[in-house]
């Protein structure tokens, strides 16, 4: 059975599994350049079918949805992507403060969608051109009746239009999609008695929040309960927006400032502020004084706090509340093993706190739980009516090499001459590199699927000296200054760097950690600096035999059993994907050396003399 999943949300991908197995899965943005891409992702699929089917899509038996209900308008205009914060706060302003503050009833607010909506794409702004969807019906009906239209017809009906696939696509929840994904989508022992499984997010047909359990022989989940009250995600993307910074993808910088406050009395204020929205009391997501709006109200209830403090206030709340939430749920049915998926899952610090609480035994959170897994789960979803998904062993989803390294680098100042090939390159050579003070990009074997760089796509360098941090947000990467960076540690050596008595650390670098006394010595570019918490990434030898084989290398010469990693990109880009977008990447960056292979790397002409000096030492 060859079953094709489809996700056309945040950041849309398309995935391939084959007979129960996941085989293949790739998020558009990876191929059309455009970060957190809104499509339907042809170029994913294209890839996808290429790889695995020879380009034969009739192999495919069936497609599935990840999610039942999808806005058109934002497809097209695809403001994930393309509005900047600006444009953002505009569309608030321009749009749901009259929705919220002077429409008097439903009519009147159906209305204003529709004539808002048709302005937008009339005036042609930041427009989606990679949508890949004929949108000359936008504007013919009243917009409830064209979400349902886009929906349930011309979503897929492309599969027919495009590749002529002469099926029926089934569509799934997108809360199922979740579910299905935080269940399987981590390769561990399931206990049917003992699990939970828990999706969380800000919306997605209809609902934000999802308890389900396995049912006995652990190959279908059972919903016991949802619903679309648990507004933590929402509240945290809005909090973003208020903060200056991008909805729906700058969440993670917010979570990174957090650590920085230090007046507890600041933050405790902030916490009252958020709980009065929303609380959790006796089985029930609670409002005291419930928000009008998620802007404007919002906006004026924390006039007045400093930024860090609102950051703080915010992380805090947030973990308290998703914990009395699923802590409900875990004592009264018993289980002690915790599933989680959706895009608050995303949230690391909020993961290691729910981790640290005595009522779980463990925590699994599948790789990059937003939208971008929905195709996955729906895949998974489709299985479970006739037999037991297989669990997903790696993350490791994507294409290997697809093109020519200097393909791309007609973008950049920079030419083939600029650089030299250096090939019969060991591990040994580049642990040596490292050890002297290099970054290194590192592009090779198969892509990474989600939102997290685990080595294949990512900068490496290593964690002894924090200078290199501020070295590779000002030359490389353009980040914000307090945003930390992960370590990548040889899974036989975790426990010297983090306190981790549960024995959660995982693959994908889906929890937050404290670290030990070693790791303050040995790592202390990979920790946040205010705090000197870690998101790791456990390199097992089994799942990524290149990077665990250099990491070691890397430990023989130094002692150090842990790299310093980084997503392979410039700032506002999506994650590389091919050797074309690395080489891009390296010139038009300070960066210097890319690893293309376990035995080949490419050098900019100018470091050559450096880079051979040192591995001749």
């Amino acid at each position: 059975m060859v079953i094709l999943g489809v996700a056309t949300e945040h950041c849309s991908s398309a995935a391939l599994m084959i007979n129960g197995k996941i085989i293949g899965a790739i998020q558009e943005e990876r191929l059309t350049k455009c970060k957190n891409q809104v499509a339907f992702p042809k170029k994913a699929i294209d890839e996808l079918i290429k790889i695995h089917l020879g380009g034969d899509i009739k192999k495919i038996d069936q497609v599935v949805f990840g999610g039942t209900i999808s806005d058109p308008y934002a497809t097209f205009l695809d403001r994930h992507s393309n509005f900047s914060v600006k444009q953002h706060v505009q569309e608030n302003y321009d749009f749901w403060y009259p929705y919220f503050y002077e429409c008097c009833n439903k009519k009147e607010r159906n209305a204003l969608a529709s004539n808002y909506w048709k302005e937008q794409i009339n005036s042609n702004i930041s427009p989606n051109k990679n949508h890949n969807f004929d949108f000359s019906f936008l504007g013919e009906k009243p917009w409830a009746e064209t979400i349902e239209l886009y929906s349930k017809l011309i979503r897929p009906e492309r599969m027919a239009t495009i590749y002529n696939w002469e099926g029926i696509p089934k569509l799934y929840d997108h809360h199922l999609c979740h579910a299905y994904y935080a269940y399987f989508g981590v390769n561990v022992d399931h206990d049917a008695e003992n699990d939970i499984v828990f999706t969380a997010d800000g919306w997605g047909d209809g609902r934000n929040w999802t308890v389900h359990i396995p049912d006995k022989t652990g190959q279908k989940l059972i919903e016991l309960s949802s619903g679309n009250t648990n507004l933590v995600a929402r509240i945290y993307r809005f909090t973003t927006l208020i903060l200056g910074m991008k909805p729906n993808e700058h969440e993670y910088k917010v979570m990174g400032l957090a650590p920085y406050s230090n007046s507890q009395s600041h933050i405790n204020e902030v916490i009252s502020v958020y709980n009065d929205i929303l609380d959790f009391e006796n089985g029930n997501f609670i409002s005291r004084n419930a928000l009008k709006d998620s802007y404007f109200d919002l906006k004026k209830r924390l006039e007045g706090f400093r930024f860090d403090n609102i950051a703080a206030g915010l992380q805090s709340w947030s973990e308290q509340v998703t914990w009395k939430w699923m802590s409900y749920w875990i004592k009264k049915n018993k289980r002690s093993n915790v599933f989680f998926s959706g895009g608050l899952s995303m949230n690391i610090k909020a993961n290691g706190y729910i981790l640290n609480q005595s009522d779980i035994d463990k925590l699994y959170v599948a790789a990059s739980g937003g939208d971008e897994s929905l195709s996955i789960g729906a895949c998974f979803a489709q299985c479970a009516n006739t037999e037991t998904p297989k669990q997903l062993e790696s993350v490791y989803l994507g294409s290997e090499n697809t093109d020519h390294w200097s393909d791309r680098l007609n973008e950049t100042s920079l030419s083939a001459s600029d650089f030299i090939e250096v090939p019969n390159i060991s591990n040994d050579d580049i642990a040596k590199l490292l050890e002297n003070g290099e970054i290194i990009a590192r592009c090779t074997g198969k892509s990474e699927f989600g939102a997290r760089a685990l080595g294949a796509r990512s900068i490496i360098a290593s964690p002894r000296n924090s200078d290199v941090v501020k070295e590779i947000n000002d030359a490389i990467k353009n980040r914000d200054f307090w945003m930390p960076f992960t370590p990548s540690i040889l899974e036989e050596y975790v426990s010297d760097y983090l306190v981790d008595p549960k024995g959660c650390v995982s693959e994908s670098m889906t929890i937050g950690f404290e670290s030990t006394p070693l790791a303050h010595q040995d790592i202390p570019a990979a920790l946040h600096p205010a705090d000197f918490s870690v998101r790791p990434q456990k390199v097992s030898k089994n799942l990524n035999p290149s990077y665990w084989e250099l990491i070691e290398a890397f430990r023989k010469r130094t002692g150090i059993s842990c790299l310093l990693n980084t997503s392979l990109n410039l700032h506002g880009e999506p994650m590389n994907y091919s050797q074309a977008d690395a080489a891009r990447t390296v010139a038009k960056s300070a960066l210097n050396i890319l690893q293309l292979s376990d035995c080949l790397i490419i050098v900019k002409c100018e470091m050559e003399e450096r880079i051979r000096e040192i591995i001749s030492l």
